[in-house]
């Protein structure tokens, strides 16, 4: 007996959060039905004429239907988005295209806001290569990076650009496109033009990244990006969308922010491949 509830509990922690829900609900929903039909007179014997073990089988039936149309009901409800509330602040994360979005949008660039798009320094397909190639302007951004370095009191370097703390947001208003950016430092370059960082190094910067979206936001909605799952390389190991995802939301919530307006993070609908019922599940404050 100990040994088939061991398998049966091991059984039921593999399953997924939205079968789970699904399979309790059901449940639940016919045992409210059931004391209904109690309570008014009504048994399954009386409606069926027929042997206990077809009765069992139709209940069980009916369990699966159920179970089925509720675990396809919530697949549809959560499949494009879900809505939580962290620290008093809606936020939304769904899937979906950030520039086509209203709010104020968040782009990952280098510590130096780089603006050079040859694909070496500044890939042209990632989001800081489409800022700059379609929505922006190469010298209103220069312009925008160098008052945010006169407000810091920053030098230039030996080559000529800007160290930015790692964190750091630059508001950035497009003449091209009349949309606001808010440009994140969000790693160093290396010799050979590429974005390094580490899992811890990465969540410092989102502890700061927080701090300075408080500073500049101005009430405005925020579009963010899954910051991380594009050219960013982690030298502990490649992460995965869900883990960089839960790192966005958990430091929002330690951070202990308030945002009196609304946070989605965005994920490109091009790879729906994060269950995100799973994740409503899981982030829970």
């Amino acid at each position: 007996e100990g040994i088939l509830m061991n398998c049966l509990c091991k059984w039921y922690s593999s399953l997924s959060r939205r079968f789970k829900d699904s399979l309790l609900w059901s449940l639940s929903l016919l045992g409210v039905l059931s004391a209904i039909f109690a309570i008014a007179g009504f048994s399954l014997e009386s409606l069926l004429k027929c042997s206990v073990v077809i009765r069992i089988f139709v209940v069980l039936l009916l369990i699966i239907v159920v179970v089925a149309c509720l675990y396809c009901f919530l697949g549809m409800a959560f499949k494009q988005s879900i809505s939580i509330t962290i620290n008093q602040t809606s936020v939304c994360i769904k899937y979906g295209d950030l520039f086509k979005e209203p709010g104020w949008k968040v782009i990952g660039c280098d510590t130096h806001f780089s603006t050079k798009t040859d694909d070496v320094v500044i890939a042209k397909k990632s989001l800081q290569g489409q800022l700059i190639i379609e929505h922006g302007q190469e010298a209103e951004i220069t312009a925008a990076v160098a008052s945010e370095a006169k407000r810091q009191k920053l030098k230039k370097n030996a080559q000529g650009v800007y160290d930015f703390p790692i964190g750091t947001v630059i508001r950035y208003d497009s003449s091209k496109d009349g949309k606001t950016y808010l440009l994140l430092a969000m790693a160093e370059l290396d010799s050979q033009s590429k974005v390094h960082t580490n899992m811890t190094q990465f969540i410092q910067m989102l502890m700061a990244m927080w701090t300075e979206i408080d500073r500049v936001y101005a009430g405005n909605d925020i579009i963010l990006p899954l910051l991380g799952a594009g050219i960013l390389r982690f030298d502990d190991g490649p992460k995965d969308k869900k883990t960089l995802l839960k790192c966005l939301v958990d430091t929002f919530s330690f951070s202990s922010i308030k945002l009196n307006s609304t946070l989605s993070i965005i994920i490109h609908d091009t790879e729906m491949d994060i269950p995100l019922y799973e994740c409503k599940s899981g982030f829970k404050w």
